[in-house]
Order: C-alpha cells, then sequence, then structure tokens
C-alpha cells in the first residue's frame, strides 16, 4: 500500500525544498509527492511533504501561518538579502542598546507594507524574479500587507561590530518575506543588515519538533506520517455516518447540517474530503475516498 499523508521533515541547509522532495519519494517509494510551501536552499527546518493524495490538500499549508528563528546580521547589507549576496553597503561603526532595538522591533508588529526580495520566486510577467535577477535585471516587485504574529526577541546586549547579532522568533503571515524583515529592520535602525540563518519552526499546526530527519526516514518512515487531515484542523468537522458516506464519494448533496462555509468531511476518524455547506446542502467539493477504501457491507 502507498503510503498516503504528510511527512514533516527537518530539512537540512544547502538542498532545495524540490531536492527534498525527490529524496523522499525515493525512500517512501511514493510516486507522487510535494511541498506543501518552499523553504530556501540556505534555510534549514521544517518541510512538510505531501505523499499521495494529501498532495490535494498542500493549499490549507500553503494558507497557514509560518514560525521562523531568524538570525539578523548588522553591519552588511546584500543584494539577495542573505550571506551569499554580493555586498551593496557596509557600516564600519554603529551601536545600539536592546531598547533601540525593541522600539524598532514594535514597528514590525501587526500588519506590515513589505517588499519581496529581488531574488525571490515571485512571478514578474511570468517570470520568476530570481530568474530576472540572476540575468543581471532589476524586476519591479510590488509591494504586499503581511502580518507579523509574533516577533520575539531572543538575544541581549545590544548590537555593535563586536556583537552584530540579532537572534528572533518570527510567527507570521503567508507571503511574508525573513529576509525582508532583516533588510527593513536594519534601515529602520540606520545600519545595513542582512538575514544570516534561518530556521522554519512551524507550518501552519505542524512544529518542528515533530519532524524527521532523512536519517530518521530512512529507518522507517511510518511513525512520522501524519494522517490528511492534519491540513485541515482549521476547518468545521463534519462526521458523517456508513449510510451517507458512499453518496458523498460518488459527489451527491447531504442534507444540510446547519453549518455554513467549507467544512472538513470525517467518516470513521479518516477524512473523506471537502465540501461546502451552505443553508441548502452539504456539496463536495474535493473527494479523497475511493469505493475502495471503505467496507464491501456498507458499498
Amino acid at each position: 500500500m502507498k503510503p498516503e499523508g504528510f511527512l514533516p521533515l527537518d530539512k537540512p541547509r544547502g538542498i532545495s525544498s524540490q531536492q527534498a522532495v525527490t529524496r523522499v519519494k525515493k525512500i517512501t517509494g511514493c510516486t507522487k509527492a510535494g511541498h506543501t510551501g518552499t523553504l530556501d536552499p540556505l534555510a534549514s527546518g521544517l518541510l512538510v511533504i505531501a505523499l499521495g493524495r494529501a498532495t490535494r490538500l498542500c493549499r490549507y499549508f500553503l494558507e497557514g501561518d509560518k514560525g521562523y528563528r531568524a538570525v539578523i546580521r548588522f553591519g552588511t547589507a546584500t543584494a539577495t538579502g542573505d550571506g551569499e549576496g554580493e555586498i551593496t553597503a557596509q557600516a564600519q561603526e554603529f551601536s545600539f542598546s536592546d531598547q533601540e532595538v525593541d522600539q524598532a522591533l514594535a514597528a514590525f508588529r501587526g500588519w506590515i507594507r513589505q517588499k519581496p526580495p529581488a531574488a525571490s520566486a515571485i512571478k514578474i510577467g511570468g517570470k520568476r524574479a530570481y530568474e530576472l535577477f540572476r540575468r543581471g535585471e532589476s524586476p519591479e516587485i510590488p509591494w504586499r500587507q503581511v502580518e507579523i504574529k509574533g516577533l520575539e526577541r531572543l538575544s541581549l546586549g545590544g548590537i555593535s561590530p563586536a556583537n552584530p547579532f540579532l537572534s528572533l522568533n518570527v510567527l507570521c503571515s503567508k507571503g511574508t518575506y525573513i529576509r525582508s524583515l532583516a533588510a527593513d529592520l536594519g534601515q529602520a535602525l540606520g545600519c545595513p543588515a542582512h538575514l544570516s540563518q534561518l530556521v522554519r519552526t512551524q507550518v501552519s499546526r505542524v512544529d518542528l519538533a515533530q519532524a524527521a530527519t532523512f536519517s530518521d526516514l530512512e529507518k522507517d518512515y511510518r511513525p512520522w506520517l501524519l494522517e490528511m487531515g492534519t491540513a485541515v484542523t482549521a476547518l468545521p468537522r463534519l462526521e458523517i455516518q456508513d449510510t451517507q458516506v458512499k453518496a458523498f464519494i460518488q459527489g451527491r448533496e447531504l442534507a444540510p447540517t446547519g453549518l455554513a462555509g467549507e467544512v472538513a468531511v470525517f467518516w470513521q476518524d479518516r477524512l473523506a474530503g471537502i465540501a461546502l455547506a451552505t443553508e441548502m446542502s452539504i456539496k463536495p467539493q474535493r473527494v479523497l475516498l475511493q469505493e475502495h477504501d471503505i467496507n464491501e457491507n456498507i458499498l
């Protein structure tokens, strides 16, 4: 039986998200897999990988909040916003107290305007911005609204050339770029800065503590596999009976239940699919169970 569900991987630094997916496919023998949100090669940490039918639920992770542990280096700005880019600005002398840092951080909590880095996966005229950047072009990337839901300073002792690093915990909405946050924080303090290290610690309601290394997965991936329902914990839950499940998987509408909007439909604790609930009916939108998944005496 081919695996289905979500594997939380502790991705090492130095490989792309797609390379990680390819390796997981080889380990599990699953031919259909995908990640639920890109993690840059220079970043490490949580990458949630969908297997089998779970790939149809990736968007629920994409729309969820993300958590990061970031290290920002002050004194140097780069073209890419990370440690690999060409240096664009430097400062030899700078000094900021913990109080000054806290005052600057306060302005970045809540909804903020942010411009993604030039070397990003944003599409400009059908091309990825990083492709244009690598060709020497300067793509005009629009500003966007993102929400910083949590911004906690982890390091004390101020910032200076002798101690140029600032460690942060960040909880943010989808579409937030921590490289941009690092550069903008430096600008707010009047000092060039770039993102030195990044670890993703959370994707929606999955935490890095739940993640396996490649070594763990190679021993046995099955204990690490999360059920498909993990993707839709934020949706209202609707339990259907044995007498209803066949109609649901055949795409037929069910009687209304008083729920409204998108709901996660479960049968015997298994995610049967996603439905749209209205005052008139429960209409299947994305059916995940198939007839061979159901006990013969029900069909």
